[in-house]
């Protein structure tokens, strides 16, 4: 979460780096969650239906997430994230690592979807 929350304490994001990282720790777990729902063949415990209106699809999946996001938000405090230091080597092997992690469960969730497609 350090990563992300380095990332988004410049720019635009400088005002809500916290809210932000946390933010993109619970998308990644939202994608582990839906690939081990397509391995076990379970995605219709997901709140939401295809004809759902878009408003409904986006009020269902915030009450999904939202445990998840308290949970990580309980977990790690903004104060330890303001206080932890690296240097820059870790820091540069961290992002790169973090960039391959995404792009590789995007690319699985994927993989995941075409291959357990029912036809």
């Amino acid at each position: 979460m350090y990563l992300f929350y380095r990332y988004y304490n410049k720019g635009g994001t400088k005002r809500i780096p916290y809210f932000s990282a946390l933010c993109a720790v619970v998308f990644l777990i939202y994608i582990h969650i839906f690939q081990l729902l397509i391995i076990l063949d379970k995605v219709s415990l997901l709140p939401m239906q295809k004809d759902d209106l878009r408003i409904e699809k986006y009020g269902k999946l915030a009450l999904f997430l939202l445990p998840i996001f308290l949970i990580v938000a309980y977990l790690v405090k903004p104060s330890e994230l303001k206080t932890l230091q690296y240097d820059n080597e870790k820091m540069r092997k961290g992002g790169v690592g973090l960039i391959i992690y995404i792009i590789a469960n995007i690319i699985l969730l994927f993989v995941l979807m075409f291959a357990f497609a029912k036809v």
